[in-house]
């Protein structure tokens, strides 16, 4: 008769219950939320980091897990994410379950025993889950060992022991519990934490403006702060910078009151460094101009101006949750208390809007000296020299010689008066052609100034030009100095269209003498009072006849002098349009200086001779102020304005062919607009 084995049945009957219970319990199981930290070492040394894992399990639509958070451990690394599903088979039942793990590495700040607190994940629906604390011991040195990594198990798989299982299990229950109740109260906590949120929202530092033009600005530097009527001062435009930055040119001073000619300079300009107030400078050159004050007192040279935006450094406050956002692409995550109160101060850049203005620069300009100024002198200041030279020595009557003065040196070349030869009878000229040729723009403005005089001789015969005297004024020694051009001599004999003339005069007087038949004998004595002789009467007659003489000559000076302003007129559109004509060739050879060059000496020519304003005296104000007196449009100067500027800023501007054409074109309708209503 079989005899159970009583022992064998208890036994039998303890594991089946554990089964029954665990079968019974799958689905609660797979169904409630277990969240556990582990590290990857319990002891490291100070050296040394730590990998630390955070794994959520059957978290349904999982929210956002919060970082570790404490004073004693620095991120270095993570969020690393990874994710695992299983599917368990107990007894007849599938049970499917899905973790998530978050991993990150950890740097100690200082050695002690730490404990890094419990971290909380939320879901969808925002039920709260929190992880168990870590401790970890922080030594001196490093541990020199290989680090033991979480193992990449299922912390939730079937024991060997099912009875362990169980009250592992039990207590996991009991802490969801207790996390459940909490849920309420942290929700409330949430809520008040948004809102604490959105007040202490941190905005951007505002920009420190004294630190901003310390490190970016333009400066205007001159050579010479006082000097001559007509002196040449050098005028660099620079900007300092030792912050990134990107500013174009908006502004080019106006220098009313001088004449410029501008330096040669380097497109795109090319930074060098500089050392201002003791601090070092990436500069660039904007512009560099020769200036010649045309008028005495103190000049101010106008501000340049720039806009654009700069690179500026700022330490800035931010929160920890600007570094690593929501690995769930949440909302929730950046609610939690401790995330949202976590801050971090770092070096940021910003780009900033700057409107850049150089300070204004004052001149004085003093009168030349009346001491030892003559008569003829042309305005001249600097350090020349003058020749004289014809192309022909020996011509006829029909030909055609060219008499040219050359001045070479350096300073106002281009506001010299042309000298004026003094020709015998015999010889005669007309107005002369100038060209001016500048060969230096280093430091100072030097080349020649070529004055051609076309000389027409009307009688054969051996004439001596004389020489011609030049005076300019020399700022190094504060006096005139005087140059003089040899003589030359032309020799003409008579052309084929040359008329021997009668000698009509010596045959009158030779009819005059044939026809003198006065005697002596002859001779008759009339007997007059003396105030009835015409000597008497002559010396009450002469007196009245020189001041009449001298009123006759007075009026006919003036009426000289109004032809004279006359003529200019109407030379000037002639003498515009052969600068215009110089203008489209420069254009074609695509010559961007000088094209810009000569419109600007058309222009500026043409109101000087339609203004009758000496060009040494012309300036924006004083041709503005003439126009609008003579009721030229204000869109017509307008016009003329802006012709004017794009000439002044061509050579800071990056227009090719096409913006040359565009000044060409406009320069041609402005000359002919202004010429129809001077006629008018």
């Amino acid at each position: 008769m079989w005899t159970p084995d009583m022992k064998g049945i208890k036994d039998m009957w303890r594991y089946s219950i554990v089964f029954l219970l665990l079968a019974g319990s799958c689905s609660v199981w797979a169904q409630n939320v277990v969240f556990i930290a582990e590290a990857g070492a319990n002891k490291i040394g100070i050296k040394d980091n730590v990998q630390v894992q955070y794994t959520v399990k059957d978290a349904q639509n999982l929210q956002s897990i919060s970082p570790p958070l404490t004073s004693d451990f620095a991120i270095v690394g993570g969020p690393y994410q990874s994710s695992s599903s299983a599917v368990n088979v107990i007894g007849n039942r599938m049970v499917q379950s899905q973790s998530i793990t978050l991993t990150y590495v950890l740097q100690p700040r200082h050695e002690g025993n730490f404990i890094i607190p419990p971290v909380v994940a939320k879901d969808a629906a925002g039920h709260t889950y929190q992880s168990n604390a870590i401790t970890i011991q922080v030594v001196a040195g490093s541990m020199q060992q290989q680090r033991r990594q979480p193992q990449q198990r299922d912390p939730f798989g079937q024991d060997d022991d099912a009875m362990a299982m169980l009250q592992r299990m039990q207590q996991m229950q009991q802490q969801q519990m207790q996390m459940m109740q909490q849920s309420r109260g942290l929700q409330q906590q949430q809520q008040q934490m948004q809102q604490q949120r959105q007040q202490q929202q941190q905005p951007d530092p505002p920009v420190d403006e004294a630190q901003l033009k310390k490190d970016l600005f333009i400066k205007v530097t001159v050579d010479k702060n006082k000097v001559h009527e007509g002196e040449q001062v050098t005028a660099s435009y620079k900007l300092y910078t030792r912050i990134p930055m990107q500013v174009d040119i908006s502004k080019l001073p106006s220098l009313n009151g001088f004449w410029t000619q501008d330096f040669d300079i380097p497109r795109p300009p090319k930074p060098t460094e500089e050392t201002y107030n003791g601090r070092k400078y990436q500069v660039l050159l904007l512009k560099k101009s020769a200036l010649f004050p045309q008028q005495t007192g103190t000049l101010e040279l106008d501000e340049a101006e720039a806009k654009g935006v700069a690179r500026i450094i700022q330490t800035v406050k931010r929160r920890l949750s600007d570094i690593f956002g929501d690995p769930f692409g949440g909302t929730m995550m950046m609610n939690d208390p401790a995330f949202n109160n976590s801050f971090y101060t770092a070096q940021a850049y910003r780009d900033v809007k700057v409107d850049l203005k150089s300070d204004p620069v004052k001149i004085t300009v003093e009168p030349l000296t009346e001491k030892g100024k003559p008569a003829d002198y042309g305005g001249a200041v600097g350090n020349f020299t003058i020749s004289s030279k014809t192309d022909k020595q020996n011509i006829t009557t029909d030909d055609v010689a060219t008499l040219t003065y050359t001045i070479t040196g350096t300073g106002n070349l281009k506001l010299i008066e042309a000298p004026k030869p003094v020709l015998p009878d015999g010889l005669e000229t007309y107005d002369p052609k100038i060209v001016d040729t500048i060969t230096g723009r280093s430091n100072a403005i030097s080349g020649s100034k070529i004055i051609s005089y076309a000389i027409t001789p009307h009688t054969p015969g051996d004439y001596d030009i004389p020489g011609i005297s030049f005076t300019y004024f020399d700022p190094k020694k504060n006096a005139y100095v005087t140059a003089h051009t040899e003589p030359i001599k032309l020799h003409v004999t008579a052309g084929k269209n040359y008329n021997t003339r009668q000698n009509s005069g010596n045959a009158a007087m030779k009819d005059i003498h044939d026809n003198i038949t006065t005697p002596i004998n002859g001779l008759i004595f009339n007997s007059k009072p003396l105030v009835l002789s015409g000597g008497y009467l002559s010396l009450y007659l002469l007196p009245l006849l020189a001041l009449l003489f001298i009123l006759i000559w007075k009026r006919r000076d003036e009426e000289q002098s109004k032809d004279t302003v006359k003529l200019r007129s109407k030379r000037a559109n002639k003498i515009a349009l052969q600068r215009l004509v110089t203008a489209k060739r420069l254009l074609q050879q695509g010559s961007k200086t000088p094209f810009y060059e000569e419109i600007s000496k058309a222009i500026w020519l043409y109101l000087s001779d339609k203004l009758n304003i000496p060009l040494s005296s012309l300036s924006r104000d004083a041709a503005t102020e003439a126009m609008s007196s003579r009721k030229i449009p204000a869109t017509l100067q307008k016009e003329l304005d802006n012709v004017i500027w794009e000439c002044e800023t061509a050579l800071y501007a990056s227009g090719g062919s096409k913006q040359m054409e565009h000044t060409y074109e406009a320069a041609i309708k402005v000359i002919s607009d202004l010429e129809d209503v001077f006629k008018a």
